[in-house]
């Protein structure tokens, strides 16, 4: 038997597999980055909604400023 063909393809499979262990490393970095901006992103969304949901609609306020202006003006 040749040990040595055998211990050399060993050895040669040994490198493929961690040098796409190493890829599939950079892979799931990129993948967790995305998924931290994507929950960010959801944050700020949600953040905006709820601030939405708590402001006076834009009629209310306009009337609001427009009172303000008309006592200001009285004065």
């Amino acid at each position: 038997m040749d040990f040595q063909k055998y211990i050399d393809n060993l050895h040669n499979q040994l490198k493929a597999v961690n040098a796409d262990i190493v890829e599939k490393e950079e892979e799931m970095e990129k993948l967790k980055d995305f998924r931290a901006r994507i929950k960010g992103g959801l944050e700020v969304v949600n953040q905006i909604k709820t601030d939405a949901e708590s402001a006076p609609p834009p009629l209310q306020l306009q009337q609001e400023i427009r009172n303000t202006v008309k006592e200001m003006t009285a004065e």
